[in-house]
């Protein structure tokens, strides 16, 4: 148990007091005072000198001080314990110190309650009710923490792929459908059509048709006539013909008439008897 606080050295609001070892401490004692003159830096002393951690201390060294932070406390027994260079002599494990880092380890210090503090919390119970309590509570927390596994397990199998942009609770949620694949068959060819909309509506329109002039006098006159008439104009167009190659010209045409079946022998295409 601590019996004074023979000196405080470059540790917070303290500079280097010695005056406490004129005030022992007792079964019950009050330390009142005004915001910042060291309530929370005795807490942090006295949490330190419990679990021998220099950080409570050392984060609380005095600004400007040329010394590192020194402090002798005097314990039953005649003991000491002097925290020098960053460490204790000596520990006192037995005392408890409930402060805000006490709430913050052990119950909240925020706007969450998480399941360490809830446990922590439980450690506090005294009695065989508490205790007995306590130990189905642990129970029941093995089971969320067992049933919490198999649940991430189980979405852990979920492949990303096939949720999509889904989280697993809304993944979970979906209905069950048992005509899903004529839904997906129907959205894949309604997905198809609309690429294939797009791509007609990129394409560069249709040019203006332009239909051609036609002389339908002279398609009337030629369907106008007929095989008869076709034959007297053959026949005018031979004799006219043969006028032109002059006297004996008809009599050389009908001798070469007879040529032109061996005219191509020495051909591979058919030629003129006259002309080649």
């Amino acid at each position: 148990m601590i019996e004074a606080i023979q000196l405080l050295r470059n540790i917070g609001a303290f500079d280097s007091v010695t005056s406490g070892a004129r005030l022992p401490f007792g079964k019950f004692g009050l330390v009142y005072a005004e915001n910042g003159r060291g309530k929370t830096t005795l807490s942090s002393i006295f949490r330190s000198l419990r679990t021998a951690d220099p950080g409570a201390i050392l984060e609380r060294r005095r600004l400007g001080a040329a010394s590192a932070p020194h402090a002798v406390i005097s314990l039953n027994g005649g003991g000491t314990a002097v925290f020098e260079n960053g460490a204790w002599s000596s520990i006192l494990p037995d005392i408890a110190v409930f402060d805000d880092h006490f709430v913050a380890e052990n119950v909240c210090a925020g706007m969450e309650v998480a399941a360490e503090h809830r446990q922590n919390l439980h450690e506090l119970i005294i009695g065989s009710q508490g205790v007995a309590l306590n130990d189905d509570v642990q129970v029941h927390v093995r089971r969320i923490e067992k049933h919490n596994r198999s649940i991430q397990d189980k979405a852990g199998k979920i492949p990303e792929v096939a949720r999509g942009h889904l989280s697993v609770d809304a993944f979970c949620a979906l209905e069950q459908r048992d005509d899903i694949e004529e839904v997906i068959h129907r959205a894949e060819r309604n997905l198809a059509a609309g690429r294939e909309a797009d791509a007609v509506r990129q394409q560069q329109p249709f040019s203006e048709l332009a239909l051609p002039s036609f002389d339908t006098a002279s398609i009337k006159a030629l369907l106008a006539r007929d095989l008869p008439a076709l034959e007297a104009d053959a026949a005018a167009r031979v004799k006219m013909h043969l006028t032109r190659l002059g006297e004996g010209g008809e009599t050389w045409v009908a001798e070469g008439m007879g040529y032109i079946a061996s005219a191509p022998a020495a051909h591979e295409r058919e030629v003129c008897p006259f002309c080649a």
